[in-house]
């Protein structure tokens, strides 16, 4: 933790400062356009000639188009800089190394619903795909927004969202699968439950711990041995999650699936992280802590994985 705040002194904060002299530019320049837009409509009241509202349109238009994409710059550069930044201190530990940032990419619908978490994505949408290694075990995982239409309310509603990660549970003699839901959520996910009882899964508890087994309902297939999927490490770094976020008393879930060779994981959000306010100053250390605690976490149940095998 000192580390970081040391990281973040020296090179996350002076980018945010940087960036928050962009926001104010960008906020005066709104607050004088408005007055110059209320002068304009004021001449064009006075005046009421139609040809002379006409022409002063056009270069309101033009002027309006020029700061939306000024804005809509702001909003795209913001993320993906201080992410980089992010990512930099995370590779410096001989544990981690990315290979690729892509602000625009994320894990496809199919990988998704591969990891047999979830069964429906009518609408999905993603950003920021991360790739790398935990040691010897590639990853890839990128903050995804999934909904589904509810027949109840007739209307979508999230189905997921929050960072979802993918890696090589590297294990040629793993077959079947491991599904880990969080008791709590057990109502919303029986389309899962059942989805995955339909290829053999059957809740077990044996060689869990009592902890874990509290918070979690474990479901496996017949050619798991549980005890060589799940090992102590991996309860206790999924544990970790829970007892972090209940200190603070944040609506956040984990959830994880082992599938053949993959592991999935995906770690809801009770918030957008690092989305830039335009109103307001984004010069925050909890803000970005938050993202580098819950991406450390993520790679930390790999790194649980990657000792395992």
């Amino acid at each position: 933790m000192q580390d970081f705040r040391l990281f973040y002194n020296q090179n996350i904060y002076p980018e945010l400062l940087h960036l928050e002299q962009r926001r104010r530019r960008l906020v005066r320049l709104l607050l004088l356009s408005a007055l110059m837009l209320a002068a304009v409509v004021a001449i064009e009241i006075l005046i009421d000639i139609f040809l002379v509202t006409l022409l002063l349109l056009i270069p309101v238009a033009i002027w309006m188009a020029y700061l939306g994409f000024r804005i809509q710059v702001f909003y795209q550069e913001f993320k993906p800089r201080i992410v980089g930044l992010l990512l930099d201190f995370i590779d410096n530990s001989v544990n981690f190394s990315f290979k690729q940032y892509d602000p625009k990419g994320f894990i496809q619908p199919e990988d998704f619903l591969e990891s047999k978490i979830f069964t429906h994505a009518d609408e999905y949408r993603g950003e920021d795909l991360i790739e790398g290694m935990v040691r010897e075990t590639p990853f890839q995982l990128s903050e995804l927004r999934v909904k589904e239409f509810s027949d109840v309310r007739n209307r979508l509603d999230y189905v997921f969202r929050g960072i979802f990660l993918i890696a090589d549970f590297q294990r040629a003699d793993m077959h079947g699968g491991v599904l880990l839901l969080p008791d709590a959520y057990r109502k919303y996910l029986s389309r899962s439950e059942k989805a995955f009882h339909l290829i053999g899964g059957r809740r077990v508890k044996d060689n869990l711990l009592p902890e874990f087994e509290a918070f979690f309902d474990t479901y496996a297939t017949k050619d798991v041995r549980i005890q060589d999927v799940i090992s102590k490490e991996l309860q206790h770094a999924i544990l970790m999650f829970r007892l972090r976020f209940q200190k603070v008393n944040r609506e956040k879930e984990i959830y994880c699936s082992i599938i053949g060779d993959k592991i999935y994981l995906a770690l809801t959000q009770d918030k957008d992280l690092l989305e830039p306010s335009l109103w307001g100053s984004n010069v925050r250390f909890e803000v970005v802590n938050e993202l580098y605690e819950d991406l450390k976490i993520l790679l930390d149940v790999v790194l649980a994985v990657d000792v395992m095998n």
